[in-house]
C-alpha cells in the first residue's frame, strides 16, 4: 500500500481509471485534498510526505466509492457554481456549467443595478437563486423546492454566502407557492430526462434525486405546467428561463406558443452548441 501522498495518488488515480473514471488522475487529487484538508495547491507540494493513517482512512473508502460511480461532488460535499462554492449532498441535483449558461443569460438581460422580484423553481442546492442573488445585489429572488431536505441544504448555501436575507425560500410545488406575486423573472431548471430513459444514465446522475430528473413520458411534462403557469405572476414584459434538455428546443417552443402568452421565444446553445436554454418575455397587457 502506498506510504506516501504521490504514491497514494499513483494508485488511486489507477483505481479510478480502472472504475472508467474520466480523469481519474485529477479525481484522485481532488479526494487526497478533501480527505486531508490540504487543498490541491498544498498537496501536490508535499507530494514526498507520509500518508497519514487518518488521511489513508478517510480517503482509501472514497476512492473506491467513486470508481464505483458514486458522484465526486456527493462524497466532497461541494461543487462550484458561477465561481461561488455550493454544498451539495444526495437530497439535491449536483450544478452543473450547462446551467450556468441559463443563468448568464438572466443576467445579460437584467440591469445588474436594476431593482427585481424574482423566482426560482425547484431550486435544489438554492445555485441558480442565490448566483442570481449574489451578481443582481438589488433583486428579492424567492425560491420554490419540494423537498424539505433540498430546502435544508439551500439555505446552508444562502447562509454561507452571506445572501439569507436576500432570498426568501418556500416550500411546494413548482408555482405554487408563488401565488400572488408578480414577477420580473421566472428561471427554473426542471427536471427533463424522459422516464424511460433514466435506467440508462451514468451511474452518477442515477445517483440524484429522481424527483429532479424524471420528466415524465417524453420529459415535457414540467414545461406543460412551468409555460403556462408562469403567466399568472410574470409581469407584462417579464423574463421566463428554463434550462431544456439537449433536443427539446423545438418542443418546447411549441409549447409555449400555444399559450399565445409569450414573444421573442428563442433557443439558446449550451457551450457544446447543442439546446440547453428556453427564453421568452411574457407578452405585455
Amino acid at each position: 500500500m502506498a506510504t506516501t501522498l504521490g504514491e497514494a495518488l499513483q494508485v488511486a488515480s489507477r483505481q479510478l481509471k480502472a472504475g472508467g473514471v474520466p480523469r481519474p488522475r485529477l479525481e484522485a487529487e481532488v479526494l487526497l485534498s478533501w480527505a486531508g484538508g490540504y487543498g490541491r495547491p498544498g498537496l501536490l507540494a508535499r507530494l514526498d510526505e507520509a500518508l497519514d493513517p487518518n488521511v489513508a482512512a478517510r480517503f482509501w473508502p472514497a476512492v473506491a466509492r467513486r470508481a464505483k460511480g458514486y458522484p465526486l461532488q456527493y462524497i466532497t460535499g461541494r461543487q462550484e457554481f458561477m465561481a461561488l462554492e455550493f454544498k451539495v449532498t444526495p437530497a439535491v441535483l449536483i450544478p452543473r456549467q450547462d446551467t450556468e449558461v441559463v443563468v448568464e443569460a438572466v443576467l445579460a438581460r437584467l440591469d445588474k443595478v436594476g431593482h427585481y422580484t424574482i423566482a426560482d423553481c425547484g431550486t435544489g442546492s438554492g445555485a441558480i437563486a442565490l448566483s442570481l442573488a449574489h451578481y443582481l445585489p438589488n433583486a428579492k429572488v424567492y425560491a420554490t423546492e419540494i423537498s424539505p431536505e433540498a430546502l435544508e441544504v439551500a439555505r446552508y448555501n444562502a447562509r454561507a454566502l452571506g445572501l439569507e436575507g436576500r432570498v426568501v425560500f418556500l416550500q411546494g410545488d413548482f408555482l405554487t407557492p408563488l401565488k400572488g406575486l408578480r414577477l420580473d423573472a421566472l428561471v427554473a431548471n426542471p427536471p427533463y430526462i424522459p422516464a424511460a430513459e433514466l435506467d440508462r444514465l451514468p451511474p452518477e446522475v442515477r445517483a440524484e434525486p429522481h424527483l429532479a430528473l424524471d420528466g415524465g413520458p417524453d420529459g415535457l411534462g414540467a414545461y406543460r405546467r412551468l409555460l403556462p403557469g408562469a403567466v399568472a405572476v410574470l409581469k407584462g414584459g417579464g423574463l421566463v428561463a428554463l434550462e431544456i434538455g439537449h433536443n427539446q428546443g423545438r418542443s418546447v417552443l411549441e409549447l409555449a406558443a400555444a399559450t399565445g402568452a409569450y414573444r421573442d421565444m428563442t433557443i439558446l446553445p449550451d457551450y457544446a452548441g447543442r439546446d440547453r436554454c428556453f427564453l421568452a418575455y411574457r407578452r405585455e397587457e
